[in-house]
């Protein structure tokens, strides 16, 4: 456990206490969090445009280490990618290691992913989170 997970299970911990609209919320925050992220992955060389999302998530997992085992799946399906990271060991949930007791879910990786890829002028057509708090979370991206 590293400091930057604590202030991340803190600000998401806060977040989702304020209700239904605190996954909305926590996307929004975490995206500018992602930006910061990226800004300074590329300044040092580590990420750019050219490599594929699950390179690009390898580097921010083994950077900010939100889950060591978490695994990344990519398929086609109506021609299209779609990569699946699958966390079920996440150094940031804000139900399963902060143990707050929150109404709904303020997950921050899919917000921190598209962040990251936002800065360099990466973007997907579509994100979604398929999220069991405490279990088992999910990230979609259809390029």
């Amino acid at each position: 456990m590293r400091y930057e997970h604590r202030i991340l299970i803190g600000v998401t911990g806060a977040i989702g206490k304020m209700g239904p609209q605190s996954q909305l919320i926590t996307n929004k925050v975490a995206t500018l969090i992602g930006q910061e992220i990226g800004a300074e992955l590329l300044s040092s060389g580590k990420i750019n445009d050219k490599m594929p999302y699950e390179e690009i998530w390898k580097v921010i997992n083994e950077e900010i280490n939100i889950d060591n085992g978490a695994t990344v799946e990519k398929e086609a399906i109506e021609n299209k990618a779609v990569i699946t990271v699958t966390i079920r060991k996440c150094n940031v949930c804000p139900k399963k290691i902060g143990k707050y007791p929150l109404p709904a879910t303020a997950c921050p990786i899919g917000g921190i992913f598209k962040g990251v890829c936002e800065s360099i002028n990466k973007e997907f057509e579509a994100a979604s989170l398929d999220l069991i708090p405490g279990d088992t979370c999910k990230v979609v991206i259809r390029e």
